[in-house]
């Protein structure tokens, strides 16, 4: 029988929205509805797919859009970058984006309206940024880690994780969608809710938190950010000893990369890992 070839994965962006709390950095974080067929009662950040009209999203070009692409091994960050700030803006009413001037969209502007059209598909992204003369902030969104769903599922994602500061002024706002509950949380926190079994999220997005538990404030969160060496990650089986267990490994090279402890079926989920 012939090796079953894997499914292709879907390009998508996540975005980890903070801000700073009384008691430190703090994450924004939503749990999908029970009745979602896919990942239900999942805490998840903001993102979801990269559409095909990304592409064409206008951006501020802050960023140096080539080495945004090695680091998230894309030929198209753009496309990356409009999906991220596009996912956040549908999920949670924040706009990471930019006037004429260069300044932030003014916070006492009321987006609500255009957010509504948006989700409902009688605008697009781009036509809300060129009819408010705004720009994707590139710049604010850096990229933080990569993950790819293991080659075993039927719905794959190869999924790009980047951090941003809120806008000031900025607030989230809850909408109807596929959230039933939003919350900002502290990565320490998630941390161990998760541990405790309180609070659902699978290894990327724990392996992403734990990444935001080293760092107080957004500043240093970016900054870290900005220096880390970003590789493609995919748990994958591998045999040891007679037993077959899941690593995490380069997903070009597939080299191991993570040879801490095993994941399990747990961490694993129903449906894989993104």
């Amino acid at each position: 029988m012939a090796p079953i070839q894997p499914v292709v994965p879907r390009h998508a962006a996540t975005v980890c929205l903070l801000r700073d709390g009384e008691r430190g950095v703090e994450v924004f974080v939503m749990r999908r509805k029970p009745s979602m067929s896919f990942a239900p009662r999942m805490y998840v950040y903001p993102g979801g797919a990269v559409d095909p009209e990304d592409s064409t999203v206008p951006i501020a070009a802050h960023s140096d859009l080539v080495e945004v692409g090695k680091s998230l091994s894309t030929s198209d960050p753009v496309s990356i970058l409009a999906a991220a700030a596009r996912e956040t803006f549908e999920e949670c009413g924040v706009l990471i984006a930019l006037d004429a001037h260069g300044e932030a969209v003014d916070p006492a502007t009321d987006l609500r309206a255009d957010r509504s059209e948006l989700v409902a598909g009688r605008t697009s992204f781009t036509q809300i940024l060129d009819r408010r003369g705004l720009v994707v902030d590139d710049g604010s969104l850096v990229p933080l880690t990569h993950w790819i769903t293991p080659e075993d599922e039927s719905r794959r994602y190869d999924a790009r994780f980047l951090v941003a500061g809120i806008p000031k002024g900025q607030r989230t706002y809850e909408v109807d969608g596929e959230a039933d509950r939003v919350a900002w949380i502290r990565p320490i926190d998630a941390m161990t809710a998760w541990q405790s079994g309180e609070l659902d999220m699978w290894i990327p997005t724990v392996a992403t938190m734990r990444l935001l538990t080293e760092t107080d404030s957004v500043t240093e969160a970016l900054a870290a950010a900005r220096k880390r060496t970003i590789v493609p990650r995919m748990p994958h089986p591998v045999e040891t000893d007679g037993q077959v267990v899941w690593r995490v490994i380069h997903a070009s090279t597939r080299q191991i990369i993570d040879d801490t402890q095993p994941l399990t079926e747990v961490d694993l989920g129903e449906s894989g890992l993104i």
